[in-house]
């Protein structure tokens, strides 16, 4: 059995409270529960069907993942972005990222460059018609499609653990002014890398595109358009 509020499904096979968790945490990190939006515990369970205590340990265990706070008058709010959020994960994806990128230029396929070809085109034509979630989701899967090019199961289940924390501001990032620009022409240039097999270019070109994202949402914090 599985009811919906929102963006928020919970199955009834599992523990309520992992559920509720994983739910709200997906909804967080996608951007469906926006950064200041107050969560109403009580709204939430009777709308979903289920008692408040579940949703309560949920909001507890978010609130040590650090993605709510407890608000002064009580309740919850999910957490805004902070500067070092940002330096922190972008820091983290550079490291994993511009490595994995290292590693799949050296194993990469012909078939898996047509992969990746296929996605940057499928992302190029969605940005044509306007339709920014495509182009979110076209980039999300570039990025996975490169990360299992790289041959280490290691290193994808380290990318794999933050992987919705980098959806949350790819998914920022892409609905920014010329932010889709800049990244589609920066994974033009490090597909071309790839296909020359030069992998210490494509790994510097991971590390570029990713400084460049990361200076545009501390641009977007500074100048209030995100609030910190």
């Amino acid at each position: 059995m599985e009811t919906s509020l929102g963006g928020l499904r919970v199955s009834k096979k599992k523990s309520l409270r992992e559920e509720v968790y994983a739910s709200l945490k997906k909804s967080i990190l996608h951007g469906k529960l926006k950064a200041g939006q107050r969560l109403i515990e009580e709204q939430l369970a009777d709308q979903v069907g289920i008692s408040r205590t579940p949703v309560r340990e949920a909001f507890h265990k978010l609130e040590r993942d650090e993605l709510v706070t407890r608000l002064p008058k009580g309740g919850f709010a999910v957490r805004e972005f902070t500067k070092e959020d940002v330096e922190e994960i972008f820091g983290i994806r550079s490291a994993l990222e511009s490595y994995a990128a290292y590693l799949a230029t050296l194993h990469i396929t012909s078939d898996k460059i047509s992969a990746l070809e296929k996605k940057l085109k499928e992302s190029e034509h969605a940005l044509e018609k306007g339709d920014d979630e495509k182009v979110v989701q076209f980039h999300t899967e570039f990025h996975d499609l490169l990360y299992k090019s790289c041959k280490s199961k290691k290193l994808v289940e380290m990318i794999n653990n933050f992987r919705d924390y980098f959806y949350r501001y790819r998914s920022a990032l892409l609905h920014m002014e010329n932010g889709i620009n800049y990244s589609n022409k920066d994974h033009r240039q490090m597909l071309e890398a790839m296909k020359k097999k030069n992998p210490r270019l494509a790994e510097r070109l991971v590390r570029k595109h990713l400084a460049r994202g990361k200076d545009l949402v501390l641009k977007e914090i500074e100048e209030g358009r995100m609030a910190p």
